[in-house]
Formats: C-alpha cells, structure tokens, sequence
C-alpha cells in the first residue's frame, strides 16, 4: 500500500537538531535536516542533484548547505547559491526539494506531499506537553516492521495485561471495561480499570489514600500514525483530573514499507522537580518499548513474511476494534489521495 503524502509526519525532536546537519529516511525518501543562525529548522533533499552525494553529510556555511563532495551550497529554499568551480555560474539545474517543516510540541514535523497543502493546524494536538503542569522527555528507536504494525499495537490496550508487567497487574485484562470512538480520521481506544491495584509504574507517583485505584488508558489516534495515550491513576471515584498521569505521545514515521521511526515522549504531573524520579520512569518506559514492544512487532513482521493484513483472514478479538478502524479509515485516505493525484495526471 502506498504511503498518505498529505499529511504531517515527526523527523526528529527539536531539542537534538543543531547547525551541524543530519539525515533521515522518510516514506521512502532521504531528507537533509539543519538549523539556521536565527535558529530556524529546515528540511532539503538529501541528494546532491550533481553527482548524488548526500548534503546531509556536509556542512552548513552562512545558512546554506555544503555538500561534501564538490562544495556546492544550497539555501534553505534548496537553491544553489554558491559554485566554487570555474566561473562560479551556477548550473541551471543545480537545486534540491524543500520541504515544509514546522517545529512545535517538542518535535520537527514534516510534509511530505503536495507544499501547497502544508497547513500547520493540520499538526494534531499535543499541546498538553507544552505547558508548565507537565514535565517530559523524549526518546527514539527504530522497529523494523510497517508501521501499521505498530499503530496495531498501541491502539490494541489489552495487550498490555500479557507483554508490560512493569505497566499491569495480573488478570488486569479480565477487569477491564473498553469502548471505542471514531470522528473524522481520528479514532480514540478507551480503557478503564476502576478499584485496581496500584501497578508497579504508578507507585512510583501515587500520592492517594491507599493501595486501589481507578485506572485508565485512553489513546487517540490521528491519521496517519501520531498517538497520544492518556494514561494515570485517581482515588476510586474521583475525576481524571485529580489524580497523577503519565501521558505519552507515539509519533510513528514511515522510513520505508518494512521499517519505522518510532519517536516517543512521556510526562508528568507528579514530581517535577525529581530528576531521579524521571529517570526511571523514561528507563521503564523505554525497557517497555526496545525489550517488550519492538521484539513483539517484529517477529509479528517476520511471521507475516510480506503478507497483506487481511489476506491472513486474522482471527478478531474486542480489542481489535479500534485499530481495524485505523486501518479502515487510513486505507480510505490513501486510496482518496490515489484517486486525487490519477485525475491530475489525467
């Protein structure tokens, strides 16, 4: 299946992007990423249109990029500025793509389709990460399987109670109570828990009555892989908003049909002043995704042997409703896209 064009996908967080420029494999395509002096990110075609080499691996001089190779430079509009060979002319052909890139919420966020279509309030939500109730970090891997996989495996909540013991308590899927939500393209995958347990992560920020909780998980879903899970603990019959939370967001990139950026970031509300604290919610958050998630989704890659999802006529349980209507409705706007982009070629 082709990839959405249309649409904002995360090449990296702000925090690491500097003047020395870097590289990353998006849908397929090789994107140069730097930083001008006013600090402004830019996003250019990593291919030198001379002899291929890649400008992500030179350097950036007076807020143009250099390519290694020859030393032609490129401005952030992609336009060659600057020829040290012979005359210096410039040749007629000598420029790159520019991207559409906008910084907010933490991360870089690219378009990769049609420029004119870039609007920046097309970015979904994840403003709660910018405010002062929250304290966040930031952390990166790169799974080898599709990325619907994953999108599969994060709207599916009940897995957790199998793979995250760090997360659940034992029989914690058999008590749950789930419902499922769709408006537009963006699908939500509820869970409740009410009078649970404390698990092991939310000790680490409980600051209740006693040892039983009401517990949720809530993900949304944006097309075509930006997730946010609201996740946290209350005293049994207390709002959401009383208790700790420990929200994550899961901005997934394709970097080709059979690998993805898995950009992740978590927060939260208790503690924020506590390094130690944070450190060892991101270590348990992180051992959660690289020792339990990512092994899991490909060996379910490997199994699927290339195979398209449903010509494996896959056995459905409750808790794959929410991420059948993500494939459903992602299909429908590629396929959309696909139609769109025919008729203009026509």
């Amino acid at each position: 299946m082709p990839f959405l064009r249309n649409s904002w996908y995360v090449v990296g967080w702000g925090e690491t992007l500097t003047r020395g420029p870097t590289r990353i494999k998006v849908l397929g395509e090789t994107v140069a990423l730097y930083r001008m002096q006013s600090g402004e990110a830019v996003a250019l075609g990593d291919r030198c249109p001379h002899r291929s080499a890649s400008l992500g691996d030179g350097k950036v001089i007076d807020d143009a990029l250099q390519c290694p190779y020859h030393g032609l430079r490129f401005d952030a509009s992609g336009t060659c500025v600057h020829n040290p060979h012979g005359n210096g002319a410039i040749p007629p052909r000598a420029r790159v793509k520019k991207y559409p890139l906008v910084e907010r919420h933490h991360a870089l966020w690219i378009w990769m389709g049609e420029p004119h279509r870039a609007e920046p309030n097309l970015i979904p939500d994840f403003s709660i990460y910018d405010g002062a109730t929250l304290v966040s970090s930031r952390g990166y891997l790169r799974v080898q399987a599709n990325y619907e996989l994953i999108n599969d495996n994060l709207l599916d909540l009940s897995h957790a109670a199998f793979l995250h013991p760090f997360l659940t308590n034992e029989g914690y899927a058999s008590r749950s109570r789930t419902d499922v939500k769709q408006e537009g393209s963006t699908v939500w995958s509820y869970l409740w828990n009410d009078n649970e347990a404390l698990t092991p992560l939310f000790r680490l920020v409980w600051d209740g009555k006693g040892e039983v909780c009401d517990m949720r998980a809530h993900m949304r879903w944006n097309a075509p892989s930006s997730l946010l899970l609201d996740v946290g603990v209350t005293d049994t019959g207390s709002p959401p908003e009383a208790g700790p939370a420990l929200p994550s967001a899961h901005l997934l990139t394709p970097e080709t049909e059979t690998s993805t950026h898995y950009f992740w970031m978590v927060g939260r509300n208790r503690r924020r002043d506590d390094a130690e604290l944070g450190k060892m919610i991101h270590a348990g958050i992180e051992r959660a995704f690289v020792t339990e998630d990512e092994p899991m989704i490909t060996r379910i890659a490997e199994n699927m042997d290339g195979a398209e999802f449903w010509s494996l006529r896959p056995t459905i349980l409750p808790g794959d409703s929410a991420a059948l209507k993500a494939r459903r409705v992602l299909s429908d706007l590629i396929a959309g896209e696909t139609a769109q982009q025919v008729s203009q070629a026509g």
